[in-house]
């Protein structure tokens, strides 16, 4: 049999390192070539009608190039992000497209063949036990969580549970290593740093060997991911082929694994359980995974391609002309609103389509452009607008397509981890809803908050859960790395708006200061009254910068006869600040905790940081200290400001802020101003405040 596994084009085969579908075409290569039989892994460029017995591809572009060729084929379709976009999106009706046209396609997870209407067979991935297979590791147990993390333009989304598997491991004062490519993983940690801390180490773009090697010298993989198109994916089998007991979500297939949500004190749990039964779990990993070797599963696909070739030439020349015959129909047109607005044209006919998108308050054609079948058309905006779409035949033929979300599936989506942000934010998400009557889902970082509360929303933890998505919004600062802002994802410069108004430009809302609601917490109860405070922030220019400000602070109020909590999280000494004296540190809390903590409390005093947002939202009484930004960058009810408005100030408000520098002063750095806004805030400026509040 002359077999083609057609090269994706983007990395080498084999891989050096990451490319899980490249290692797939290769173990492929390898496993027929044993079985006697030429396997040559071409271009798409390279391929030629009636060259081999058997195509073999592995992307939905490339299948229907190869239909438009009249070459048939087999097509794997190893793309998460398909089941993740939903069934009404053009990502689907492609990959489906590609399948209802091939001789058999094949999809590498169960839970996808029902997903693509029963049409594709399965076909486990495999792996090479001989190759991983180690003896067992001795104390001290280590964690190790391997991937490729995020999704196609959102580097930041924990699609492979980092977040979950780290805070589980600080939680456990365990160490733990995360593997993977540079691209993906860098954008997150990098936007994510607070994650970073001793016992994290973080290793960028191993080769196949160095991936082995850290395979054998850790002791469990921690893979709490949210969503894979292999049941099990690569990563868990090489794992368990190494020995390590896996703890992942339910992708695991038939391959047994520990069980765990995509929440922290579950998956500490989980670890606590495999440490206390880890000769058990190893044995059940290494012995389950013997039915992944790449001999048998590549002996499936064998028997699927001989399937293949048991036609005859006259019905496999029938066979096409069919698929031709009953596809030669009319184009179809397809609408979507999720990530902003888009036009797909499908089908075999040759025709050229004029499309407009109209903006229907302005009445203003924002884009307008033409496309032939098999091409799409998308205008850059991103941020809600009432759309009409309106695509038009040569013949004069319209389609015209008003957006109307009542009654439809519509996501938002909050980019930010920040509980400032999620707090800030999340009391608009029920204004959309009564807007617009949509059945609304929403993903945050923090949903566990606010399910009680805004109980007519759909919180979802994994966004590919939502079938049938109609619109979709992402709620963020967004940046473009050549010209600052991306004013296609913001309406405004967001540093010069209420931090609220960023919600409210991307919506369609109209802007005025909503507290947000929580959960019910309990009030946490102690012997003796006291007071919350936060001196820690994610710049130098957001702190309390006079020296003995906090200290004068802490001092007065325990004379008054307060104890004094402070809730940041980070160490004394964290980028050079001290923390005072007298304190009593909150260490190791969940926020939900903090919150009755917060609720417990005479009062709260704080800067700039999510920590204010929060007692904001519980109603304790505050005292924010800020010179950083202007007062209507923050919340501006229900709180006292101090701000020294007779020295330089605001500077959040006039700059782009640089978040690589922590050190950032526009005006003032490396000079004896540096920082003046809040150095020159004394105690004796926020001293009548806090004593009026101790007496309420």
């Amino acid at each position: 049999m002359k077999i083609a596994q057609i090269h994706l084009g983007l990395l080498p085969i084999p891989p050096n390192g990451w490319g899980a579908v490249e290692k797939i075409i290769w173990e492929y290569k390898t496993e027929l070539e044993k079985l006697g039989h030429q396997v040559d892994i071409p271009y798409m460029n390279e391929i030629k009608k009636g060259e081999y017995d058997i195509v073999h591809v592995h992307t939905w572009n490339q299948a229907l190039e190869l239909y438009s060729m009249g070459i048939p084929y087999v097509y794997t379709c190893h793309d998460h992000h398909v089941y993740l976009a939903g069934k009404d999106t053009q990502l689907y009706r492609d990959n489906l497209l590609a399948m209802k046209l091939a001789e058999t396609a094949i999809v590498p997870a169960k839970y996808l063949i029902e997903y693509f209407d029963g049409i594709p067979v399965y076909l486990e991935h495999g792996v090479r036990v001989d190759h991983f297979y180690k003896n067992i590791q001795s104390e001290p147990i280590k964690l190790l969580c391997v991937g490729n993390n995020g999704l196609i333009h959102d580097t930041n989304f924990d699609r492979k549970g980092f977040v979950y598997a780290i805070e589980a491991a600080k939680k456990l004062n365990m160490s733990i290593t995360v593997v993977g490519p540079t691209k993906n993983n860098k954008d997150f940690f990098d936007k994510y740093s607070e994650l970073l801390s001793s016992n994290v180490t973080v290793k960028y773009d191993l080769t196949d060997d160095e991936l082995i090697e850290n395979y054998k010298n850790h002791s469990i993989l921690v893979h709490a991911t949210s969503i894979e198109a292999g049941h099990p994916p690569l990563t868990i089998l090489e794992a368990a082929a190494s020995g390590l007991p896996v703890i992942t979500t339910d992708c695991s297939g038939d391959l047994h694994t520990t069980t765990v949500k995509r929440d922290v004190d579950d998956v500490v749990k989980k670890i606590q359980y495999v440490i206390e039964n880890y000769t058990e779990e190893r044995n059940k990993t290494i012995d389950s995974v013997k039915k992944f070797y790449w001999k048998p599963v590549v002996s499936k696909l064998y028997f699927i391609y001989d399937d293949i070739l048991k036609r005859t030439m006259k019905s496999s020349v029938l066979h096409v002309y069919e698929k031709v015959r009953k596809n030669k129909n009319e184009n179809t047109v397809n609408i979507s609103f999720t990530d902003g607005s888009c036009v797909t044209i499908n089908g075999q006919q040759p025709i050229q389509y004029d499309i407009k998108f109209i903006d229907t308050d302005t009445n203003v054609t924002l884009y307008e452009t033409t496309i032939k079948n098999n091409s799409w058309a998308k205008p850059n905006r991103k941020w809600f607008t009432n759309w009409k779409i309106v695509v038009t035949e040569p013949n004069g033929k319209t389609i015209e397509h008003v957006m109307n979300l009542k009654d439809k599936n519509v996501l938002i989506f909050f980019d930010s981890k920040s509980i400032g942000d999620t707090f800030a934010w999340i009391p608009y998400v029920q204004e959309f809803k009564k807007k617009h009557d949509c059945n609304l889902y929403v993903f945050t970082f923090h949903n566990n908050l606010f399910r009680d509360v805004y109980s007519d929303i759909n919180f979802v933890d994994d966004v590919g859960i939502i079938k049938d998505l109609y619109a979709s919004y992402k709620i963020g600062w967004f940046f473009n790395m050549d010209n600052g802002y991306d004013f296609n994802m913001n309406k405004n410069e967001t540093h010069k708006i209420p931090l609220q108004q960023t919600i409210t430009d991307i919506l369609g809302l109209e802007y005025t200061e909503i507290k947000p609601k929580v959960k019910d917490l309990p009030v946490y109860k102690s012997d003796k009254p006291y007071i919350c405070i936060a001196i820690h922030s994610t710049a130098q220019a957001k702190y309390w910068n006079n020296p003995t400000g906090w200290q004068e602070l802490v001092g007065y109020v325990k004379s008054q006869g307060y104890d004094v909590y402070l809730l940041s999280k980070e160490e004394d000494g964290y980028m050079g600040n001290k923390q005072p004296e007298g304190v009593i540190k909150i260490n190791n809390k969940s926020l939900e905790e903090i919150g009755s903590i917060l609720k417990g409390s005479k009062m709260f005093v704080g800067i700039g940081s999510g920590l204010s947002w929060y007692a904001w939202t519980l109603n304790v009484p505050m005292v924010l200290i800020s010179g950083f930004s202007e007062p209507f960058n923050e919340m501006k009810t229900d709180v006292v400001r101090i701000i020294n408005e007779d020295v330089c100030h605001g500077c959040f408000a006039k700059h782009l802020f640089d978040r690589g520098d922590w050190n950032w002063c526009p005006e003032h750095k490396g000079t004896e101003r540096q920082f003046e806004c809040t150095k020159t805030i004394t105690f004796d400026m926020v001293k009548p405040h806090v004593e009026k509040l101790l007496k309420l």
